[in-house]
């Protein structure tokens, strides 16, 4: 698990759910981003404040999954935030 420092989801976003999943609209540059299910669970802990503990923790108890499986769950969304720029760094 990594130890860096969770980024921040951008505020300018807007958020809209769709059923199990979440829609983000990049009013800048007008990219709507759709998340799975995993990676709104992160985006909402994420919004929430929450740690890298607690986010595995969460995906780990919604999905019936062990840790290591939500860690690289957790990892994966991040990167994804991180390449859409949907996310800023501390």
């Amino acid at each position: 698990m990594s130890s860096s420092t969770l980024p921040v989801p951008r505020t300018d976003l807007l958020e809209r759910p769709l059923e199990e999943e979440l829609a983000l609209f990049d009013v800048e540059s007008g990219v709507v981003h759709t998340l799975n299910p995993s990676a709104t669970l992160v985006w909402q802990g994420l919004v929430r404040s929450f740690d890298r503990a607690q986010l595995v923790a969460e995906l780990a108890e919604a999905f019936g999954i062990d840790d290591r499986e939500a860690e690289r769950g957790v990892e994966e969304a991040l990167t994804q935030f991180r390449r859409a720029n949907l996310v800023e760094e501390e």
